[in-house]
């Protein structure tokens, strides 16, 4: 371990590294590109803030390394904590490229090859265009919360940043999560990937999964009755739109909860507002959409509140809960749901998620009976597919009824794969749409 690494550790009092940090230190001398899965609050970013300062050499005047994170949010805060290297090392240079900034200034100090370069897909990509910042010198690609990446469907910008590199340039993915999305690209670019995984025990999550029915009111007054109920110490309620976490922030803010919103309508001046405000515990509730909120490092969140289940991918469920619970504190994730919600329930519970039925009684969490009947339900059969099946006046073979039904469930399950099709190839529709507009005004 170089002497800087170990200053960087003192400055930051370290005692002794995680599982994850000393697997990282023990691989960056070897030749194998890396996948570090690990949740937030394992260490992951000083993990690769070590292998940084392990193979980056200030003495030389070039680019080194580039760190790629989902969000503008994270990437500020990686930011944050690798500037505190100046202080082991003033020779090392930092810079940040993201949405918001001044271009033109940003341009002059990139032709000046900064040691680091902590950006996000879009930026870079925009950086890459103006053809002032050399990659062919860069020795480390740090990849970010590449599960996020792939959820939010950054996958293509990132295959086209990591072409640009020399086969030379060492790949390290972190992630939470591998979605089996991610093989491909695994397989492109990475040369003998060695996978690391968090073991200790002490970062498992502890969190309490709780499920109130909203017994047919509002989004805005259920959040509001749960919130009433509990005593955080902070606080993220999550909608599913931006639309309704605009809703349930006003209609909050009509009796007396001060919070803020978090979400893609928020301009980049407003966001560093609301991150400087969450972090120095001027505020206590965060309203915001799944692709902001996750792009924030908030180890101290008490509790988490589903407005609604999500609707688009229920594996987000588990990246909002992961907000919470953290670094084995207790962690409370309280849904609200109504009955439509129940085939959700029923996939999280198949995923070992345990849920603990409770209702709202005189301002207090209660216990409640199950509202759900988790009994295997008969899905009503389609009109259509029947009546094309159906055989009049037929004989038929032994065993004709068993197959006949099974082509009917076949044709059933072949339009709901339809549906589901159709309504992603909608939404990514609207996202490309929101990156185009997102990138006009960078």
């Amino acid at each position: 371990m170089k002497q800087i690494t170990k200053d960087f550790m003192a400055l930051n009092r370290f005692k002794s590294p995680t599982s994850v940090q000393s697997d990282v230190l023990e691989q960056i001398n070897k030749k194998n590109d890396l996948i570090v899965m690990a949740p937030t609050g394992t260490g992951k970013t000083h993990s690769f803030l070590f292998a940084i300062l392990e193979t980056v050499d200030p003495t030389i005047i070039s680019n080194q390394a580039i760190i790629l994170a989902p969000t503008r949010e994270l990437a500020m805060q990686i930011y944050d904590f690798t500037a505190m290297i100046k202080e082991v090392e003033p020779n090392m240079t930092v810079e940040l490229a993201i949405g918001g900034m001044d271009n033109s200034r940003l341009k002059t100090r990139l032709e000046e090859q900064p040691h680091i370069l902590i950006t996000t897909p879009g930026k870079f990509q925009d950086v890459l265009s103006w053809s002032v910042l050399r990659v062919d010198t860069v020795k480390l690609l740090i990849i970010d919360e590449m599960d996020m990446m792939f959820d939010y469907g950054f996958i293509e910008e990132i295959d086209s940043i990591a072409s640009r590199f020399l086969d030379n340039t060492r790949f390290m993915l972190f992630s939470a999560t591998l979605p089996q999305g991610l093989n491909q690209f695994i397989k492109k670019y990475l040369r003998n990937p060695v996978q690391i995984q968090s073991q200790e025990e002490r970062f498992q999550p502890k969190i309490e999964h709780i499920l109130i029915h909203r017994r047919h009111k509002s989004l805005e007054a259920s959040v509001l009755d749960v919130l009433l109920a509990i005593n955080p110490s902070l606080v993220i309620v999550f909608a599913n739109t931006k639309e309704a976490v605009s809703k349930i922030a006003l209609y909050l803010r009509e009796f007396g909860i001060d919070n803020v919103e978090i979400h893609g309508d928020v301009d980049d001046r407003a966001r560093m507002q609301v991150v400087k405000r969450i972090r120095t515990g001027k505020v206590r509730y965060i309203i915001a959409t799944d692709l902001a909120a996750r792009g924030i490092d908030l180890p101290e969140v008490s509790h988490v509140v589903n407005a609604n289940i999500p609707t688009y991918d229920l594996s987000f469920y588990t990246h909002r809960a992961g907000r919470t619970g953290r670094t084995g504190r207790d962690g409370y994730c309280i849904s609200l749901v109504d009955d439509s919600d129940q085939n959700a329930i029923t996939r999280l519970m198949a995923q070992n998620v345990t849920f603990k039925f409770m209702r709202i009684n005189k301002d207090t969490l209660a216990d409640s009976r199950p509202f759900f009947n988790f009994e295997r339900r008969k899905r009503p059969l389609d009109p259509e597919v029947v009546a094309k099946l159906k055989r009049k006046n037929v004989k038929v073979k032994p065993g004709y009824k068993r197959k006949h039904k099974q082509k009917i469930e076949k044709l059933m399950q072949q339009r709901r794969r339809e549906v589901i099709k159709t309504d992603i190839k909608r939404q990514k529709k609207e996202r490309a749409k929101d990156r185009q507009a997102k990138m006009k005004e960078d």
